[in-house]
């Protein structure tokens, strides 16, 4: 990995190398060679944007729906679904893993799934992209660290939307969508029970994978699966041949989950899905070179339940969706003397528990006003779509130092606080749709209320302030699309505004690290009368941070614009016939003021404050997949610019991703199926370090290429062997990003999954 010192903004993407010909060449090879196509398994079962199953032959209780086997593109949202083809043929290791075809897109930290987080169009943190998993919100904040668990193997669905979306409160960057496997998912045509079980070994570090399902319609109304996931593995290699520290792997998933149809317009599911993983970890484990603030002995636990009720009119014309849920989320960290800096022998071993346990109730549903009918001139329709969200998210966190108690004494750490969150949300989006035209104009309101718990409430009221923040808010939004070619040719604009309000974390905690002291709101300058003036790193001895060291009630609002235009076509008769092709491209431009980490004192002023920090990105994605009886291929492309002030600088927006090229060609013969896969990543801007006046100093963070092959052959109807191939050419890169922006971890050295699978 080279750095260079900061120059020229960071080139685009590099025209494609003579590598490139050959990958292609290699593909169209497969092509050319390619007998008759007979599906490898049978056509896996999709599911609409609304995640409702098609079913198999012998159930009559549900319709069917259409949707995609290798690439679903919304035309009016960038939204795009992974279906169950592309997530089984990955078999991937997470769900971080099958994103890097999904333009805009990237993974931050890792490369453990303690240290890897989501990252949509720049947006790099846990609180800017909102993650369900069946419809139940999940959420989780801990310094350093990643907090998404999901085992890609119990998802038949995995849809990303990118930005904000009228359903999702306080997610400025996009929404993970994730939805869990049903028996009709799994069962032939004409079975009634199935089994499957999966044995894979892989390379790199001797990773060893067992899955295993069970599942069912034993009768037409009864829907019902139970699966168990584990993986054990050793450290990663790099490509150097050297272990990557403290990345061994030991965790494992469990999913039951059950549906009736007592009428054809009703569907009732209860789903459970949990996630372990234990071993010795990074502390930072998303750092770029994670174990710098040592290591821990971590357990990791997180459960979800979904109970969902869904209806629809036989007729289309009415809908209603009801999601109960739960999701807890576990941490606890045991630091050792001389293994980390939070233990020592004064303090002896020291134990850390994080616990957030979150509630969802949503309500949604869709109504239709006006129907078409040719006795109206305008031949218009006219739905309201609806919906009514209440959510709960409660944490505790308590340290306890062995050999002294009393340090943080009934457990409270005023660095990583308890506290709860509730919220109730409310939006409203007419669908008027009149010949070409759609128009959905929409508007959210939202109000969050945050309490403090523990001693917190104790600082708080003795230096006055409240133990409560309340924040009301409202969104409206507008998207007009307008269909050139019907049911082919679309094109959108979309404009939305949103917000964030602050966490838990950074409304109240108490500690040196916050930022709610005179040092750190003075931002280390004098504060006399003229802000800014005088020798950095003192100010005049006035106090003007509360006696708490707690900014609650001073942060405001994170807000947001954007606008999106785009272009979508879908041609399910291209030559030869029976071929799909699909495309969507699309422009965004996004601008988010008040950040919160910029909280300092008013300039000019000697009290007050103010969040003058502001983000503004543009970019543009490109999505497109042919896919034909015998073959197929996707390519997708995205690139994000931004700067950023941060109340002090201005500079580039170090957490935009690289610019990023990536190409997959894939066959099918009577019981082989191959994929090629092909990526290019490009330069990134990086923070590398900071100057005498902490400020950031940044570099460049060099691109790279990957090669992947993905082999399956169904030896029988029983017996399935798959090779799987990553960073093929033992390429030494590094991943996106790290802490702050920083420069990524090293990434993996080459990988090969060999897997041997049956089913029944």
């Amino acid at each position: 990995m080279t750095v260079h010192t900061r120059g020229p903004r960071a080139p685009g993407s590099q025209p494609p190398p003579a590598g490139f010909r050959i990958v292609v060449a290699l593909g169209v090879c497969g092509w050319v060679a390619a007998s008759p196509a007979t599906p490898l398994t049978p056509p896996p079962i999709d599911t609409d944007t609304a995640g409702e199953p098609s079913l198999p032959a012998v159930v009559v209780k549900a319709r069917p729906r259409a949707a995609p086997t290798e690439l679903t593109l919304d035309p009016r949202l960038s939204s795009s679904t992974l279906g169950a083809a592309r997530l089984e043929r990955r078999q991937a290791a997470s769900v971080f893993d099958v994103l890097d075809e999904v333009p805009g897109v990237s993974v931050n930290g890792g490369p453990r799934a303690s240290g890897m987080s989501f990252n949509i169009r720049g947006y790099s943190d846990n609180e800017d992209i909102a993650v369900r998993v069946d419809g139940v919100a999940k959420g989780f904040e801990k310094y350093r660290f990643g907090g998404t668990f999901i085992e890609p193997d119990m998802l038949k669905t995995l849809e990303v939307r990118r930005g904000a979306q009228i359903e999702s409160a306080g997610a400025l960057g996009g929404t993970v969508l994730a939805t869990t496997r049903d028996a009709a998912d799994l069962l032939r045509p004409g079975q009634r029970l199935g089994a499957r079980a999966r044995l894979s070994w892989a390379s790199n570090n001797h990773e060893q994978h067992r899955f295993a399902a069970v599942y069912g319609r034993p009768t037409d109304t009864v829907d019902l699966v139970a699966a168990r996931s584990s993986r054990q593995g050793n450290e990663l290699t790099l490509p150097d041949g050297s272990a990557l520290s403290h990345s061994s792997v030991d965790a494992g998933s469990d999913l039951l989950k059950a549906s009736w149809f007592p009428h054809d317009e009703w569907r009732l599911s209860t789903s459970w899905l949990s996630y372990h993983d234990q071993g010795l970890q990074a502390y930072d484990a998303t750092g770029g070179e994670p174990g710098l603030f040592g290591v821990v002995q971590r357990r990791i636990d997180d459960d979800t339940l979904s109970v969902q009720a869904h209806w629809q009119a036989t007729d289309l014309r009415h809908e209603a969706r009801l999601v109960l849920g739960r999701a807890t989320t576990r941490v606890r960290d045991h630091f050792a003397p001389r293994m980390s800096v939070f233990a020592n022998a004064a303090t002896g071993d020291v134990d850390d528990d994080i616990r957030y346990t979150g509630h969802t109730v949503d309500l949604s549903g869709r109504v239709r006003l006006r129907d078409e009918s040719p006795d109206t001139p305008d031949g218009a329709r006219l739905d309201l779509r609806m919906g009514l969200q209440l959510g709960t998210q409660a944490r505790t966190a308590t340290r306890v130092m062995a050999l002294m108690p009393d340090r943080y004494s009934g457990g409270y750490n005023p660095a990583q606080v308890p506290g709860q969150r509730d919220s109730i949300g409310v939006y409203l989006q007419p669908d008027w749709r009149s010949g070409a035209w759609q128009v959905l104009p929409g508007l959210r309101w939202d109000d969050v209320v945050t309490s403090a718990r523990g001693p917190t409430v104790d600082a708080l009221q003795a230096s006055g302030q409240p133990t409560k923040v309340r924040y009301a808010h409202t969104a409206p939004s507008l998207v007009v699309s307008r269909t050139l070619m019907p049911e082919r040719v679309t094109v959108h604009a979309q404009w939305a505004r949103a917000f964030r309000p602050p966490l838990i974390d950074e409304l109240f905690s108490q500690s040196a690290y916050g930022g709610c002291n005179n040092a750190s709101l003075s931002n280390n300058y004098t504060v006399a009368g003229t802000y800014r003036e005088g020798t950095p790193g003192r100010w005049n001895g006035q106090n003007f941070a509360p006696s708490s060291a707690i900014c609650a009630d001073l942060y405001d609002l994170e807000r947001s614009r954007s606008t999106e235009v785009g272009l979508s076509v879908s041609l399910p008769d291209v030559l030869p016939a029976g071929t799909r092709w699909q495309l969507r491209v699309t422009g965004f431009r996004n601008e988010t003021t008040q950040l919160l980490e910029s909280l300092q004192l008013r300039a000019g002023a000697a009290s007050g404050v103010e969040q003058p920090g502001w983000e503004r990105r543009h970019g543009v994605e490109l999505e497109t997949g042919l896919e034909a009886a015998q073959a197929f291929a996707t390519l997708s492309y995205s690139r994000v610019h931004g700067r950023t002030f941060d109340g002090q600088q201005t500079h580039d927006l170090t957490t935009a991703p690289a610019a990023r090229w990536v190409l997959s060609l894939g066959g099918r013969w009577r019981r082989v199926e191959s994929v090629l896969r092909w990526q290019h990543v490009g330069q990134r801007l990086a923070v590398i370090g900071t100057d005498s006046l902490q400020r950031d100093v940044l570099g460049l963070q060099e691109g790279h290429r990957l090669l992947g092959l993905s082999v399956r052959w169904q030896a029988s109807d029983t017996f399935e062997l798959a090779l799987n191939g990553e960073n093929l050419e033992n390429t030494r890169y590094r991943l996106a990003s790290a802490f702050g922006g920083g420069i990524g971890t090293q990434a993996p050295g080459r990988n090969v999954r060999l897997s041997l699978a049956a089913r029944y």
